[in-house]
């Protein structure tokens, strides 16, 4: 008992840091709504271009291509921003704090485009064919590069409720891979432009 409430003080104890944007990030305009971009590895960009802000960060060498190190470098770092009690590992509690305080959006239902969500106030729905075989994109998904609805909970590769610091960069791997469609250990902004759903 005394160490569930040790846990629990320690994640209650971090909460303020993981509420604040990520550094990278601004604050928002006057409180207008703002385009959100969830990188592959579920850090929210919110702003006019969050693929391009996400991307400018990512890339290390500033080259203008993300390498597989470089890719993974960016996940790594969001994982320690995660991992509020530096024990390696992302656990319930603080997948908790990535969905209610990180990236709220993501278990939303009132946002325009999301599940049961409408188009914003005054405009008429478009009307789409519909393409009976195709997912849905759900939660992160609609706002990220891949179809992975919830990217913490999608790297547990063992499904035992937790993240560890291995698995979080094997996600990396099988993340940057999904987007590296021409195998050029490269990716470029250009390139990962038309996968952003809009």
């Amino acid at each position: 008992m005394f160490r569930i409430v040790i846990a629990a003080a320690a994640v209650l104890a971090a909460t303020p840091a993981l509420a604040q944007p990520a550094p990278r990030q601004g604050p928002p305009p006057g409180g207008a709504r703002e385009r959100l971009f969830i990188s592959p590895a579920g850090e929210p960009f919110r702003g006019e271009d969050g693929l391009a802000a996400w991307f400018a960060g990512a890339d290390a060498d500033h080259d203008g291509a993300l390498t597989l190190d470089e890719f993974r470098n960016d996940a790594l770092r969001f994982f320690e921003r995660l991992d509020a009690d530096g024990d390696a590992q992302i656990d319930g509690p603080e997948n908790t704090l990535y969905e209610t305080k990180v990236a709220p959006e993501i278990t939303r239902f009132d946002e325009p485009g999301g599940p049961g969500g409408g188009p914003p106030p005054g405009k008429r729905p478009l009307i789409r064919k519909v393409d009976r075989h195709a997912q849905p994109r759900t939660g992160a998904a609609r706002f990220s590069l891949l179809n992975e609805p919830q990217p913490v909970r999608g790297a547990d590769a063992d499904l035992n409720q937790r993240v560890s610091r291995d698995e979080w960069a094997k996600a990396a791997r099988r993340r940057f891979e999904l987007l590296d469609a021409g195998q050029s250990g490269k990716l470029t902004l250009e390139a990962l432009r038309p996968r952003l759903k809009r």
